[in-house]
């Protein structure tokens, strides 16, 4: 493990079931939470997009896509109905579902909740789903009020804070209290691939001053930006646990075997979903 992961939890599984290759945290799911990211395996989309393609918004023919997320959410006994997605900004404005937002932005891209980035909801059998090409997805589960989130974490988002604020939705809606909070830092773009540019580099060194073994530079000084790391280290600042915080280091850069990737792939490709619910 990375930059001072030592004590974090390693409770992540890379599961094949029907059909679906996905990660998912074992100790969440015998708690009553469904977790899933999804890979490009295992879906009918073709060409750039093949297979598991979820994203509604990246030219990919409509009726593949929702197969798609028919079949990922039927591992989960789930269906599109009872899924929520929002539009993905690059913000860090976070939402909180109710009953009355169940399937907006399942079928259609133009039913997501609006100008957000992050979901949070204590209402069972609703299932958050947010999509993914090298940015970070944190999964959020407060065990004590059962209540769930999900934060689409880029760059901006995470310069926007977007963690730390879903955090603090979770505290001012279901009165979760952060040393008890749980959370999830999945795939996505690691330190091996992340290069940013001098004035990038300038603006984190700013933002986070803080914080420490974010960036890092090579032999020829390019520098290399830890997504997961920085947001792992503001989870902390917000009173998250470091010992309750798990971290799936795989970088989709790397593994374009099993994963879209924005950057690789020059901005031609798919999305894997990240998915998240209540049971009961």
């Amino acid at each position: 493990m990375r930059n001072g992961a030592e004590g974090q939890m390693r409770a992540w599984d890379y599961r094949n079931k029907e059909g679906m290759r996905f990660i998912t945290k074992p100790d969440w799911q015998v708690e009553g939470i469904d977790l899933g990211f999804s890979t490009r395996l295992g879906g009918v989309s073709s060409g750039i997009y093949e297979s598991l393609n979820m994203g509604l918004h990246v030219g990919d023919e409509y009726e593949l896509v929702c197969e798609n997320r028919r079949r990922f959410l039927a591992v989960f006994n789930a269906g599109l109905d009872n899924t929520v997605c929002c539009q993905q900004v690059h913000g860090a404005q976070v939402y909180r579902v109710e009953e009355s937002d169940r399937g907006c932005g399942a079928h259609r891209l133009s039913s997501a909740i609006p100008d957000c980035d992050a979901l949070i909801t204590d209402r069972p059998g609703i299932y958050l789903l947010s999509f993914y090409a090298d940015c970070v997805p944190v999964y959020f589960y407060d065990p004590g009020h059962r209540a769930i989130g999900i934060a689409h974490c880029g760059w901006k988002g995470t310069v926007g804070r977007i963690a730390g604020k879903t955090v603090a939705a979770l505290q001012n809606n279901y009165q979760t209290e952060a040393a008890n909070m749980q959370v999830f830092i999945g795939p996505g773009i690691g330190p091996c691939c992340f290069a940013i540019q001098a004035d990038l580099m300038a603006q984190v060194h700013t933002e986070f001053r803080d914080l420490h073994d974010i960036i890092t530079m090579d032999d020829k000084g390019s520098a290399y930006w830890d997504l997961q790391e920085t947001n792992r280290q503001l989870l902390i600042e917000s009173g998250v646990k470091a010992s309750n915080i798990s971290v799936c280091q795989l970088c989709t850069s790397c593994h374009t075997d099993i994963f879209y990737s924005h950057r690789k792939e020059r901005g031609l490709t798919g999305r894997m979903g990240a998915l998240i619910g209540l049971k009961y």
